[in-house]
């Protein structure tokens, strides 16, 4: 699928609205002000996926939803495992060094904290486009990404072949990285862009 730079621009705009939703609540449930940007947006074929996320064997920690409505899809926040280790121990106020791979306290914090992020970018969607989206309750992995992006892929949608790429970065505890993706399913993308009127 084309996309015009008018169009990436309103995209971008969604991806700055969501990071100011997250950053919003991230603040109120870290008790300390956070801001977040949105220095990239993409919208690249799927086929091209990991000239984006990286290497498919680097481990992350993933966020999944599926997200059901007038335009639905699989909505995702990835974020590098040094990121999400200081995104918990923030949380959970340590700074002892934490087995995201197995401690349950901290998975269930991340869970938490993915879940704001990817709510905050389906509601700007929705606030911008008019088109309701409903994420369902969240999945946590923590694994290489590329076997975290084959099961993704084995849930029920035929996907579209676009994939849009939000990268954000938050400030506030050290710089912390992470990507919202939405995969959209097999025309969701072009129903979403004629919503925007662009």
């Amino acid at each position: 699928m084309e996309i015009t730079q008018l169009q990436l621009d309103a995209l971008r705009e969604i991806g700055n609205i969501g990071s100011g939703h997250a950053a919003t609540a991230l603040s109120t449930l870290l008790q300390r002000r956070i801001d977040m940007s949105v220095p990239e947006v993409w919208v690249v074929p799927y086929e091209n996926i990991e000239t984006i996320i990286g290497q498919l064997d680097s481990p992350q920690a993933v966020v999944y939803v599926k997200v059901e409505g007038e335009a639905e899809g699989k909505a995702v926040f990835f974020f590098p495992l040094e990121s999400a280790e200081v995104v918990v121990q923030a949380l959970i106020g340590t700074d002892q060094p934490l087995d995201l791979f197995v401690d349950e306290m901290a998975q269930s914090a991340l869970k938490e904290v993915g879940n704001i992020m990817v709510s905050s970018f389906l509601i700007a969607l929705t606030s911008f486009s008019g088109i309701p989206l409903q994420p369902s309750v969240p999945a946590l992995a923590v694994d290489m990404v590329g076997a975290i992006f084959d099961a993704i892929m084995l849930e029920d949608g035929t996907l579209d072949d676009s994939v849009l790429f939000i990268d954000t970065q938050m400030t506030g505890i050290p710089q912390i990285e992470g990507q919202f993706i939405f995969l959209p399913n097999d025309g969701s993308m072009k129903k979403l862009l004629g919503a925007l009127g662009v």
